[in-house]
């Protein structure tokens, strides 16, 4: 475990950095990791190229970060991004996104034209698209279109045993990148901790920190939901404390056990999820709205203007939702 008198000093019984966060950015990726470096390095090489690159991860990794900076540090830098995640899409939507629905409605696979196209969970394509996807790059058409595809097959394990076909398995086997998971590089827990202290104090208006204690607490913990976990937790943290100076191991604790949809399976089975109320379904939905906004927009404060309700309400929204989640409770 990292040693956290190495990176920072202790004020006022908190944290801070020794060095700026920027020392330890490149590009949108925030790393101390030899490991995670070196992969980075492999992308840089890349970039001149049209190599086809899968990305490999545990849920929660940072995937989508991955895949902007590779396009970033690429000479297609000043030519589309363009993204599909297949999870979220039936079949049928899937298929007109990638290949649009006539000559009036261009596809992805055409506005992507010299840029990159990242399709996530592409192992959920049925063997149809798939075929059809692989026979499309490989047309006169798709090589004129000089798109470099990134993709991202589920969760953990290589492409060839996702039930990705042959064909396509090939075409993606050169350039694998392996996200290494957020138990495997604790300094990068305690930078991204410090970066998303900021962001909430930039973006929620709360002035927040953690002891050595907290940290040493997060440093201690595996981390199953990886950077997607961490950053939740952090959230809930800031709302449920009233102190800037969080130094409450016990808070952190009943945080984490808030954070279900990232604990490890403990039995063979797993229990059938309780009937949700409408009252509730439409609580869960509010906060999505208004996380949606928040990131849209930036800070709490423009969030809450274009939503047409105060920032103190917004505030307290929050509140409430992270204190229900981590005495769970339905929200309400």
């Amino acid at each position: 475990m990292v040693k956290i008198e190495e990176y920072c000093d202790i004020v006022d019984g908190g944290l801070v950095l020794r060095q700026q966060i920027q020392h330890y950015i490149r590009q949108n990726i925030i790393t101390c990791d030899p490991v995670m470096n070196s992969q980075l390095d492999m992308l840089d090489r890349l970039g001149k190229s049209n190599v086809p690159l899968t990305i490999l991860g545990e849920t929660g990794c940072g995937k989508d970060g991955i895949a902007q900076y590779a396009h970033e540090v690429s000479t297609r830098k000043n030519k589309p991004f363009l993204k599909i995640n297949c999870a979220y899409l039936t079949e049928d939507l899937v298929s007109t996104e990638l290949f649009g629905s006539g000559s009036h409605t261009p596809g992805l696979l055409r506005r992507a034209a010299g840029g990159t196209l990242y399709i996530e969970n592409i192992t959920l394509l049925s063997s149809q698209t798939q075929r059809r996807l692989i026979e499309y790059i490989r047309t006169t058409e798709g090589t004129a279109n000089d798109i470099r595809y990134i993709i991202y097959p589920s969760n953990e394990g290589s492409v060839r045993n996702q039930q990705l076909i042959e064909p396509l398995a090939d075409h993606f086997s050169a350039a694998p990148f392996v996200i290494p998971p957020l138990r495997e590089r604790s300094a990068d827990i305690l930078l991204l901790t410090i970066q998303q202290l900021r962001y909430i104090q930039d973006n929620l208006g709360l002035k927040r920190t953690v002891s050595p204690a907290v940290m040493t607490a997060m440093l201690e913990y595996d981390w199953p939901g990886n950077i997607r976990q961490l950053t939740s937790v952090l959230e809930r943290m800031a709302f449920m404390s009233d102190n800037v100076l969080m130094d409450s191991v016990p808070l952190l604790q009943r945080c984490l056990s808030a954070n279900k949809q990232f604990q490890r399976m403990q039995t063979a089975e797993e229990l059938p999820p309780q009937p949700k109320t409408l009252k509730e379904l439409m609580a869960e939905y509010e906060m999505k709205i208004i996380h949606q906004h928040i990131e849209q927009y930036g800070t709490l404060r423009k969030a809450a203007s274009v939503l047409g309700v105060s920032h103190s309400l917004l505030s307290y929204k929050l509140k409430k939702y992270h204190e229900a989640a981590s005495n769970g409770e339905p929200l309400k």
